[in-house]
C-alpha cells in the first residue's frame, strides 16, 4: 500500500486496522493498570500489617530494580547517575523503614507520598532516557500511581 490509510494489507487481501496509534503505543500503560489491579485484589484481604510490609518493600524492590537494570546496562558507569540511583535506594529505603514502624493510617499517607515519589522518579528516567528502557519507565510508574491513589482514596491495597 501507497497510502497513509488506517487499514494494513494481510494475505488474504482483506484491510484490518492498524493497532498503531495512541493504544497501540500504551501497551506497557495497560500491562501496568493490568496487573496492578490483579496484584491489589489478591493483597486486599490481608491484614493492614501485612499490606503495610508489602507496600513498604514493594517501594524500596522498585528502587533496587532501577539500580540493577542500569548497572547491568552499563548506564552507571557515570558517577552522576550512579549516586542518583544509590541515593534513590537509600531514600525509598528510609521511606519503607519510616512506614512499616508507623501505625497504619500513618503508613497508608507514608507510602502513598513514596509511591507518589517513585512515579516522579520513573518519570524523570523516562524522559532522559536513561538507566531502565522507557516502556519499563511508563509501566512502573502507572503502577506507582494506581498504588499511590489505592492508598490515598481506599485506604488499603
Amino acid at each position: 500500500m501507497t497510502t497513509a490509510s488506517a487499514t494494513v494489507a494481510t494475505g488474504d487481501a482483506t484491510p484490518r486496522p492498524r493497532t498503531r496509534g495512541a493504544l497501540g503505543r500504551r501497551w506497557p500503560t495497560a500491562l501496568a493498570v493490568t496487573a496492578t489491579a490483579t496484584s491489589l485484589v489478591l493483597v486486599s484481604p490481608l491484614p493492614a500489617q501485612v499490606q503495610t510490609w508489602i507496600s513498604a518493600w514493594g517501594v524500596l524492590t522498585a528502587a533496587v530494580i532501577y539500580l540493577t537494570w542500569g548497572t547491568a546496562r552499563g548506564d552507571l558507569t557515570a558517577r552522576r547517575w550512579l549516586t542518583l540511583e544509590t541515593t534513590g535506594v537509600l531514600c525509598f529505603g528510609a521511606l519503607a523503614i519510616a512506614a512499616t514502624a508507623s501505625d497504619a493510617a500513618t503508613a497508608r499517607y507514608v507510602l502513598a507520598a513514596g509511591w507518589l515519589a517513585h512515579a516522579a522518579w520513573d518519570a524523570v528516567h523516562h524522559r532522559a532516557d536513561r538507566v531502565v528502557p522507557r516502556w519499563y519507565a511508563e509501566l512502573c510508574m502507572v503502577c506507582d500511581l494506581v498504588v499511590a491513589a489505592s492508598l490515598v482514596f481506599i485506604g488499603s491495597l
